[in-house]
């Protein structure tokens, strides 16, 4: 199995990493080469089986899905096998027009008419530059599944119907909603206007505020030490979320 992750964020890819190495055994692969996403690409490995998840920097997947057709097209010895794209719910209109694009992308290099539905595995047969037909799975998934929000709003969720975690992260979503309303009537003196800018920012903030009281000693390390506290077996609203992700468990 040699499977592609593209998500939006780095944040999203070291959520997404963690959780496959702790569910799935998957371990990351130091000077991994002849990896075609530059720095936006982490791989990892499991025996034979083999995972890279690409940050796409934003929520424009296209450029990145067609990439990944030309790599299988060319078919030079690392075709992938499973596509999955996992995108900010940010509206459902916003993600209806992303798979839209996405679905025009791959209709046009795979010469039929693909239609996407979400949380499920898609099965595509592409052509290769050498006539064969190759198949790839696709998934498309937008996080959370249901509801607007991001990975992190999903993650929050899943964190706060834990015990003891409850006020904590209510507190914390109060807490950024407070500044978001607050902040346009302070001057630059009193709040940089860079802070909580852009409604990504926004909507990824609270569960920084939650890390930040919950874990003060790593709030000034790297967020991948953060997420590594987590305790991923334990919570099932994420296993649930992600159960489409099970082809991935070892029997």
């Amino acid at each position: 199995m040699n499977s592609i992750i593209l998500c939006e964020g780095e944040t999203d890819q070291i959520v997404l990493s963690e959780y496959f190495c702790h569910m799935y055994g998957f371990k990351f692969s130091r000077g991994a080469k002849n990896k075609p996403f530059g720095n936006a690409e982490c791989r990892y490995t499991r025996g034979a089986d083999q995972l890279d998840i690409v940050y796409v920097s934003g929520n424009d997947f296209s450029e990145y899905v067609q990439k990944v057709l030309k790599i299988n097209q060319l078919n030079t010895g690392n075709t992938y096998t499973h596509m999955a794209v996992i995108s900010d719910h940010d509206s459902d209109e916003e993600i209806q027009q992303r798979w839209q694009g996405i679905a025009e992308v791959i209709s046009g290099a795979c010469s039929c008419a693909f239609h996407i539905k979400e949380n499920q595995w898609l099965n595509l047969v592409q052509p290769s530059a050498f006539g064969e037909s190759l198949p790839l799975k696709c998934l498309f998934l937008s996080i959370p599944l249901t509801g607007e929000g991001a990975l992190e709003t999903f993650l929050l969720k899943a964190i706060e119907h834990e015990s003891g975690n409850s006020f904590l992260a209510q507190e914390s979503k109060r807490f950024v909603a407070e500044l978001i309303k607050k902040k346009g009537s302070l001057s630059d003196d009193e709040w940089n206007p860079a802070f909580l800018k852009s409604r990504r920012m926004q909507v990824k903030a609270p569960l920084g505020v939650f890390f930040g009281v919950a874990w003060p000693d790593r709030a000034f390390n790297d967020a991948r030490e953060m997420f590594k506290r987590i305790p991923w077996q334990k919570y099932r609203q994420i296993q649930t979320s992600f159960q489409v992700f099970d082809i991935f468990r070892q029997k």
